[in-house]
């Protein structure tokens, strides 16, 4: 299988999860936005490793801004949605998740097309995995927030 393939296929789940999140209802200003960026970080993690590369959770964390204007400008805007809208019952929860998952789509086909250009029709690499609870917490703790 291609690494684009695998990772294309990564980035679909990332984004389910980031929307799963997201759609939470949680009374903590700024609980999704750092909740979703450590998932969005932990979908970089695995791109980076499906394409054979290693990436420590700063780095992963730190090419989020990097992956272009178009992508932090969706990210800021799903922010503003998730802490005005996002405190609706159910409306506000559904478009809240639903900005979040397609923000974490975006990004993650921004960082299939990062590798892809750098790595182009490179074969998936099977690599070693971290829980998605584990890594949240490492990038929680990253991001400033204490358990």
């Amino acid at each position: 299988m291609t690494a684009e393939k695998a990772a294309r296929s990564w980035v679909e789940e990332s984004a389910l999860r980031a929307a799963g999140a997201a759609a939470i209802p949680i009374p903590v200003p700024g609980a999704h936005t750092a909740l979703t960026s450590a998932i969005e970080a932990y979908m970089i993690y695995h791109v980076a490793g499906i394409y054979g590369e290693k990436l420590t959770l700063g780095e992963a964390l730190g090419l989020i801004p990097a992956l272009g204007a178009g992508v932090v400008a969706r990210k800021a805007a799903t922010a503003v949605v998730g802490e005005t809208v996002g405190w609706i019952p159910f409306a506000g929860w559904l478009l809240k998740g639903a900005a979040s998952g397609g923000t974490a789509f975006a990004m993650g086909v921004a960082a299939v097309t990062y590798f892809e250009k750098k790595y182009p029709g490179r074969d998936a690499v099977p690599f070693e995995t971290v829980s998605i609870k584990d890594w949240v917490k490492a990038a929680l703790s990253h991001l400033g927030f204490k358990k």
